[in-house]
């Protein structure tokens, strides 16, 4: 050996250095290798050859560190690749020796400080951890690596005020240490100072946009009590749309999903901005928040003016109940550099034009509207179109028309069309069967369900025509044969009352919440009836009256689910619970 060095000077020193563990005498026994040996090195990973890995990620190591030639890249990638395999076999330890004779040719090396001090910290040697980060500090006195990479370690093992040590120093020897402000955020998080981490992650942001994962993950685990000042952190000015993409998306977390919207909505106009709005209402529809996914759409089709986003629009203010906004949406003139052809764009619409007149009781327009577009529509088209025709039929009341649309369509079969005709006839039974198996959660289905399932009776001529006269936008007459039907149902009795009490003009409820829990005291449309009937008295200004009406509830249906309403409502009008 000492020949060979004398002969061969600091090249073999380098060899000698790194062949010298014992962990590797296997390499004298070798056959000589062939090819190159960093894809052997990592064929012989794949395989998950532990020591065919080491012996040729040692060879590239080797081969990187030749005098004059030296080759930084495969150096990183071998320290990296007997990282690797010497974690998988247990055998960490034999990292700490190769980084340390690496560092004596390279001692600035930031993969090998980084692997160095990673070993060091993992296998809990913290005082040689803590020499190792002193001396590539003093080696790149001006580099913001080795705060980061220590700091980062010592978090992830859970010591945070270590970690808060080491970015304290950062701070006093590096200034305001930006680039450290990730790790100064997580640190926070850690340390459960949520407001000086929303802090650290809005500078962070501006170059580290990578983070807003870690900053939704961590932030949105903070209390209700901070959430106001998190919330005046990231919508400070000046408004940019990493902060505001993270507030929206916490909000979002929150359960926030309006102010979500205006964490956004907001941003100075642009590509950038347009495309959060895009993603912001994809994930609105996810979420089926359908006002706020309209308002989204409908921004984006301010400025772009693509069909896609004026379908979308109109389709989410369908799913939110607002059909007149909907119809507004598809009637509006193309404008923007995707406008296309008008004519093109009206067909693409006119489903959605056909549904939102449906849901707003205009059949009459919505069938004009489907026989002037007839001669340009496959009868696929046309056929799928008959469904919000018959739904603005039934929603109209004229059960004559509603069949004679459904009539060569699909939906003759659809359990909800069938459902609704056959409550319209009266014919409980088949009602009932089909109207639980429709796939909607519109309000008056809810109704309906609600009476059909308290009533065991197979016909009842009468409950049609109520319900008629309610697709009529008839309310008064739907409540007065509510009530008149509320004397032929037996123990159905107070479920026809209370839905008539509901449809009711205020000054006649009343003797119909009195006659429910008079005449039917252990229905569950008693309770509901007192606490109605009580904020009935309390919005008309009779505190007195809506107290008895509370206080008997809370005597008298201890248990029931609405209880904890009841006594809400009391304690706020008594005055010792400040109104929300």
């Amino acid at each position: 050996m000492a020949r060979r060095l004398r002969k061969h000077g600091r090249a073999a020193l380098v060899a000698a250095m790194l062949l010298a563990p014992t962990r590797v005498a296997i390499l004298a026994q070798a056959a000589p290798p062939t090819g190159d040996p960093l894809t052997r090195a990592l064929e012989a990973e794949d395989k998950r050859n532990t020591a065919a890995a080491s012996i040729a990620y040692r060879e590239v190591l080797q081969g990187a560190l030749t005098l004059g030639k030296t080759d930084g890249d495969r150096v990183a990638l071998a320290l990296l690749g007997l990282e690797r395999v010497w974690v998988d076999a247990g055998q960490l330890d034999s990292i700490v020796p190769v980084v340390s004779r690496v560092l004596q040719l390279r001692p600035s090396d930031p993969t090998a400080r980084s692997v160095q001090l990673r070993a060091l910290v993992t296998m809990g040697r913290d005082v040689d951890a803590r020499e190792a980060y002193m001396n590539w500090r003093r080696i790149a006195p001006n580099d913001a690596a080795p705060y980061r990479e220590y700091a980062r370690l010592l978090l992830q093992r859970g010591r945070a005020l270590a970690a808060d040590s080491v970015l304290a120093e950062a701070a006093r020897y590096m200034g305001a240490a930006g680039a450290l402000s990730g790790e100064t955020a997580q640190l926070n998080i850690a340390l459960q100072r949520w407001v000086p981490a929303a802090v650290a992650f809005r500078d962070a942001l501006t170059d580290q946009p990578w983070l807003e994962t870690a900053a939704l993950f961590g932030l949105q685990r903070a209390p209700a009590t901070v959430r106001d000042s998190i919330r005046t952190v990231l919508n400070a000015d000046p408004a940019r749309l990493g902060p505001r993409r993270l507030l929206s998306s916490l909000e979002f977390a929150w359960g926030e999903p309006r102010r979500a919207w205006s964490a956004i909505s907001t941003l100075p106009p642009g590509d950038s901005t347009t495309g959060a709005w895009r993603g912001f209402a994809e994930r609105a529809e996810l979420n089926e928040s359908w006002l706020v996914a309209r308002d989204a759409w409908t921004a984006v089709l301010d400025k772009s003016g693509d069909l896609e986003s004026q379908q979308r629009a109109a389709d989410a203010a369908l799913r939110a109940g607002d059909a007149a906004g909907a119809l507004t949406l598809v009637r509006r003139k193309a404008s923007g550099p995707n406008k296309g052809a008008d004519s093109t764009r009206t067909r693409a619409l006119l489903g959605l034009e056909i549904a939102a007149l449906g849901e707003l009781g205009r059949g009459d327009e919505a069938q004009q509207k489907l026989d002037d577009a007839a001669r340009k529509l496959d009868p696929d088209t046309r056929a799928a179109l008959a469904r919000p025709l018959v739904g603005a039929w039934l929603r109209a009341g004229d059960v004559a028309r509603a069949r004679t649309a459904m009539q060569g369509s699909d939906l003759v079969d659809d359990d909800e069309m069938v459902g609704w005709l056959a409550l319209y006839d009266g014919d409980l039974l088949t009602a009932r069967k089909r109207l639980v198996r429709a796939a909607s959660s519109r309000p008056e289905l809810v109704d309906a369900l609600g009476i059909l399932a308290r009533t065991r009776v197979e016909t009842l001529p009468g409950l049609g025509e109520a319900f008629v006269l309610l697709a009529k936008r008839d309310s008064a007459g739907a409540a007065v044969r509510f009530t008149r039907l509320a004397d032929s149902v037996g123990t159905a009795a107070p479920a026809f009352l209370a839905q008539a009490a509901r449809l009711s003009p205020r000054a006649q409820a009343p003797a119909l919440f009195e006659r429910i829990v008079r005449d039917f005291p252990r229905s569950p449309e008693a309770p509901e009836a007192l606490l109605a009937w009580a904020r009935q008295l309390r919005d008309g200004g009779d505190k007195a009256g809506a107290l008895s009406k509370l206080e008997q509830l809370l005597v008298d249906y201890t248990t029931s689910a609405l209880a904890p309403q009841a006594r809400r409502d009391l304690e706020r009008l008594k005055g010792t619970v400040p109104p929300s």
